[in-house]
């Protein structure tokens, strides 16, 4: 009965690369390292929309697993070939050198699986520098994590049989670890902060149509709306994902706006404008936001590596325009941001659309950026 499984195809196949266990170990634990290294990065940029996750990450999933696979199986014919006694080449060296090669390949998948599924990637500068912090961390902490299990192997003097049967989970699960670490690290969007613009930047522009004059003598146009804007003046790295290259640009629902990995931005009733001084020094004065009918300044945004800080005006008619998930702040105290956070500029004015309301401008804090067409 086993012989005539022997000589179907596929059966075969299977019976004479167990032969060759580098040639199925490689590529398996390369396929499924990338893959949950991807998926994981996308849903995390994501943890709001699950579905939108699943969706955008198809093509990146299918891309992991045929890079892994390609590159595992060859990665794993040259080790197996380094094992044949002609070489002499250690099984401890060969075996670091499978690890250093997985490690290695995890992080080109990354990086390039990551250029697919963000906008972000749009940023040479920035795809680089994520290539290369991929590849370079993945690669050394694969290398520290297989002398870690040889020191291991080492240690023991004689490898119980137990311990042979979970060598190889054992020392997955180790490399999965110390990927997960450095991909933490070395990958970590957290400096990437965005505030995703909601209620109150709808657009609003009357469309007026020129035959009502016309028809109604007495009519009169409603005022035309001052639209909120953000400014590039003073802060370059100010800008919506859609890498607009105008120098102001006007705000609108759903629009994410990406803050720069460290500085201060400065939110409030005042357009960014240069002045010149009596001495013929320019001054730049005004608001990076610029929200209509709020006060003159509101609040700035303190960006740093790893916490974004709202510091609001400490005038009373200042702060108490601010809220935060609902409740408009009694002080002027810092409000450390988190994911998800709301925040709310109240105007000066009654909403158009409802008189009863005051109007405000809602923004969603993301310590991630969610992509606005995702």
């Amino acid at each position: 009965m086993l012989d005539w499984l022997a000589i179907v195809p596929f059966i075969g196949v299977i019976s004479t690369l167990r032969q060759w266990p580098e040639v199925i170990t490689i590529p398996t634990m390369t396929v499924s390292l990338a893959v949950e290294m991807v998926l994981n990065e996308i849903i995390i940029s994501n943890p709001t929309r699950p579905s939108v996750s699943f969706k955008k990450s198809l093509i990146p999933l299918v891309l992991s697993i045929l890079i892994g696979l390609l590159v595992g199986v060859a990665v794993g014919v040259v080790l197996q070939i380094l094992y044949l006694p002609i070489f002499g080449v250690s099984e401890k060296i060969v075996r670091v050198l499978s690890w250093l090669c997985i490690g290695a390949t995890v992080g080109i998948i990354e990086s390039s699986a990551w250029k697919l599924h963000s906008m972000e990637a749009g940023d040479q500068k920035l795809l680089k520098k994520r290539r290369f912090m991929s590849l370079l961390g993945a690669s050394c902490l694969s290398f520290i994590a297989a002398v870690i299990f040889e020191w291991i192997r080492n240690s023991i003097n004689i490898i119980p049989q137990a311990f042979q049967e979970i060598e190889d989970p054992l020392g997955f699960c180790i490399l999965g670890s110390f990927l997960g670490l450095i991909f933490t690290i070395s990958t970590s969007p957290s400096y990437l902060v965005a505030l995703r613009a909601g209620k109150g930047f709808e657009y609003r522009q009357e469309k007026e149509d020129p035959t009502i004059d016309m028809i109604d003598k007495t009519y009169v146009p409603k005022t035309p709306y001052e639209l909120p804007t953000i400014s590039k003046i003073s802060v370059e790295d100010l800008q919506f994902v859609t890498n607009l290259n105008d120098s102001e640009f006007h705000i609108e629902e759903g629009f994410s706006i990406k803050l720069p990995a460290e500085g201060e931005i400065i939110i409030g009733g005042t357009k960014k404008e240069e002045k010149q001084k009596k001495d013929g020094t320019i001054a730049i004065i005004g608001s990076d936001v610029y929200l209509p009918n709020t006060p003159l300044y509101l609040a700035k945004i303190n960006v740093s590596k790893r916490q974004t800080t709202l510091i609001p005006n400490r005038k009373k008619e200042a702060y108490q325009k601010i809220s935060i998930n609902g409740i408009h702040l009694n002080n002027s105290k810092p409000i450390t941001l988190k994911h998800n956070t709301l925040i709310a500029f109240h105007t000066n004015k009654s909403d158009r659309d409802d008189p009863n309301e005051v109007e405000l401008y809602r923004f969603v804090y993301y310590n991630r950026f969610l992509d606005p067409e995702g």
